[in-house]
């Protein structure tokens, strides 16, 4: 009865992997969605066999019950009659990485006093001062007593939590499915299928000249095989996984016959291939986990990946090694060759001179994703205790951004291990470590003692699996998608199951490790914090795909969705999901449309320009509050600032106020190489102070330099030798000869006292 509770969880658990690598690679919000409350709703699925009752007869002083106690409570004490409930724990070697990440996480997002913080994050303490209004910033006192986080910006921790919440719930709930041989080969043959499907569909959208993926007609990487995802390498961290688990499983199906034909070894050639063509079902399932291995060795090949390629071959030479090593497995390294064999025999006859072409430009590429490593390293060194925040690299980027790649918004490092090193810092690289050492210390010690083809040889896909990914990580960012987690979570598990299950036939059941934990207290805590933990990812998950569908933040490519939504669609949005600073900044922006819409008619209304600046600020003010990282904030709400004429208190408040803004945004965007266009916008702003401030003033002169170095950095990104129409115009308002004010070489002339002069 329990088998059959679990077979349901262990199948949505398979139609979420197949969803995620389908739907693009899970990238989308849509996308991710679907999966994430498919694992979720299967963990809870199987959240009721976990509790268990006892009955346990009366227990006499020193003697012992008929039903054995968990070691707990095998104390010798004596115990009156009747049921005990029991939380009953699947216990794995990654529960100490998992629960370290959560830990993390959790620690991350923790308030903290501002003086502890300028001791563990000194930057996160500047990046928590500059959240706060500037209008009130520039009184000193208002920055004190304040409790700020280790992530200055919450919202992309959160959606780490709830990502790595769910990877977690995949992990465990598969090991507990995979509970026999039957149900493991059962997840094998999902994954390898799912593989050579997705191969077969990119060599046919290539060669055919579809060029499409699904619905979406692709603009690059046409000349590459890459499946259903949307480039060659998300493609090829698809298949390294699965590559690794149709060797190791072609291996593990070598021996599974190996007592029926032990007496006849000494065959002759032409007996062995008419056996491998017997009707014996392990010498088909061979067959077929050859030819999808083959598929999939010859799209990798034709994805063009140079890291995947490299990843993949390393990953299968370190399987040769174990076989190597292990007398009784020596001549599974056949099972790789073979596959390489077939793979190569379709990859000549489709053609390697692009494939071979590329490699020719790897140190190029290469140096081009080292820059952003070594930028990654300087935003590491700023955070260098516990991180910026998992999930929160491409907000804090900006200020460290190379302009080498001024056409790019940097979202990830194109390097895994930079790129966590500036995430979770030195406190998260040790928890890593320990976590995944305690796994393959204690997974090795198994392996080794394990002699069951099976076991052996699938005991190695998790190794190789991680060790592919691991070669990849350092030229890329696979691990940030959720399709490609999933996989390779998938072949941990199998390969976990299989180490850990019994000799014999598929009908034997895997002994997992378990605790009985008493339900009173330890257990009910246990449970509760699990399930709510559970139950919170799920609701979350759900507001923020109902609050994107209102106002698009994401990932967003495949489907036409509105940027600029109307007002009341993004204020639904932030009620949904009001931790997301995107979603008041949008607000401010659909309000500033309003407001200039209204400005621009023939009969205006002054009165509602003034009434529109508090509601534009307030929403702006939210923004920087929850991102202090994004300078396109500081810079709008700076000129927001700069509008309140009718103050009183304009020059002594409202412009020093939105000075600060603009010398906040040029501090987290440092040369701003991604948009140029804000260097005019703040110069075109310090132009304006320039005019505003007295001729003998000394600040007047401070005010124009800064102008003139944002119209340099902006001219100098965009190599243009002229400022553009629209900013010379600007300039003009103000200062009658522009051409004296800026020679266009990059030199600034000094500013006039009066207009004319």
């Amino acid at each position: 009865m329990k088998n059959n509770r679990e077979l349901s969880p262990l199948f949505i658990f398979l139609v979420c992997i197949v969803v995620a690598v389908l739907s693009f690679g899970a990238i989308h919000t849509w996308a991710y969605t679907i999966v994430f409350l498919g694992v979720i709703a299967a963990s809870l699925m199987m959240l009721k066999g976990t509790v268990v009752r006892v009955d346990t007869p009366s227990t006499p002083q020193g003697s012992s019950p008929r039903i054995p106690l968990p070691e707990s409570e095998r104390d010798g004490r004596p115990r009156k009659a009747g049921p005990r409930w029991y939380l009953k724990w699947v216990t794995t070697d990654l529960d100490p990485l998992f629960f370290f990440f959560i830990a993390l996480l959790l620690l991350q997002m923790l308030p903290l006093p501002g003086s502890l913080m300028l001791l563990i994050s000194p930057d996160s303490k500047i990046a928590g001062d500059m959240s706060q209004p500037a209008a009130g910033a520039l009184n000193p006192q208002n920055l004190t007593g304040h409790w700020y986080t280790i992530a200055p910006y919450l919202h992309p921790v959160r959606m780490s939590l709830i990502r790595w919440t769910v990877y977690g719930l995949l992990f465990f709930g598969l090991v507990r499915c995979l509970d026999s041989r039957k149900r493991i080969e059962a997840a094998i043959v999902t994954i390898l299928l799912l593989a050579a499907f997705d191969t077969l569909y990119g060599i046919m959208q290539t060669y055919s000249g579809h060029g499409h993926v699904w619905w979406f007609k692709l603009k690059s990487y046409r000349q590459d095989v890459s499946g259903t995802f949307l480039n060659r390498n998300a493609f090829a961290g698809f298949l390294e996984p699965a590559i690794t688990l149709a060797v190791a499983y072609a291996a593990g199906l070598g021996d599974a016959d190996r007592e029926q034909t032990a007496p006849s070894r000494r065959r002759s050639l032409a007996k062995r291939f008419l056996a491998f063509f017997s009707e014996n079902p392990n010498n088909l399932k061979r067959f077929l986990i050859v030819f999808a291995g083959g598929v999939m060795g010859l799209g990798l090949i034709l994805s063009s990946s140079r890291g995947g390629i490299i990843a993949v071959t390393g990953a299968l030479l370190m399987m040769g090694l174990f076989f190597y090593f292990r007398k009784s497995e020596r001549r599974k390294g056949r099972i790789i060759l073979l596959l390489f064999g077939i793979a190569m025999i379709f990859a000549v006859h489709a053609g390697l001179d692009y494939t071979v072409g590329r490699f020719r430009f790897f140190d190029e590429s290469m140096q081009f994703r080292g820059v952003m490593a070594e930028n990654a390293l300087r935003l590491f060194k700023d955070y260098s205790f516990a991180g910026v925040g998992v999930g929160n690299f491409g907000h804090a980027y900006g200020k460290y951004q190379d302009p080498i790649h001024k056409k790019y918004y940097v979202d990830y490092a194109h390097n895994d291990y930079a790129q966590f090193l500036a995430e979770a810092g030195i406190l998260g690289a040790i928890l890593l470590l320990a976590g995944s050492g305690w796994y393959i210390v204690r997974t090795f010690r198994i392996w080794r003692k394990r002699s069951d083809p099976f076991a052996v040889c699938l005991g190695i896909a998790p190794f190789a699996a991680l060790f592919a990914v691991a070669i990849h990580a350092y030229s890329d960012f696979n691990l940030h998608r959720p399709a490609h987690m999933m996989a390779l979570i998938a072949v941990i598990a199998i390969g976990y199951a299989a180490l850990h299950s019994k000799n014999g036939r598929h009908r034997n059941r895997t002994p997992h490790r378990q605790r009985m934990i008493p339900l009173r207290p330890w257990g009910a805590i246990l449970l509760g914090c699990a399930a709510g933990l559970t139950l919170w990812c799920g609701v979350w998950t759900a507001r923020h795909f109902v609050a994107e569908a209102y106002c698009n933040t994401d990932y967003n490519i495949t489907l036409n969705l509105e940027e600029n939504p109307p007002v009341e669609s993004v204020r639904k949005a932030k009620s949904w999901n009001p931790r997301n600073a995107a979603y008041p900044f949008k607000l401010a922006r659909a309000l500033i449309m309003v407001r200039d819409l209204r400005m621009q008619g023939r009969i205006q209304d002054p009165e509602g320009w003034k009434q529109s600046h508090g509601p534009i600020i307030a929403e702006l003010e939210q923004a920087i509050r929850l991102n202090p990282w994004n300078a396109e904030h500081h810079v709008r709400l700076g000129w927001e600032y700069s509008y309140l004429f009718d103050r009183p208190d304009r020059l002594s408040r409202w412009l020093p106020a939105a000075d600060l803004c603009m010398d906040r945004a040029a501090y987290v965007a440092g040369g701003w190489p991604q948009y140029p266009k804000l260097h005019y916008d703040i110069g075109n702003y310090w132009t304006m102070r320039t005019r505003s401030l007295g001729p003998d003033d000394p600040a007047r002169e401070i005010a124009w330099t800064r102008a003139a170095w944002h119209y340099r950095q902006g001219m100098e990104l965009e190599q243009i030798k002229e400022l553009p129409k629209d900013v010379r115009t600007y300039i003009g308002y103000f200062f009658r000869d522009v051409p004296l004010l800026f020679d266009f070489s990059g030199s600034a002339r000094r500013a006039p006292s009066k207009k004319g002069n």
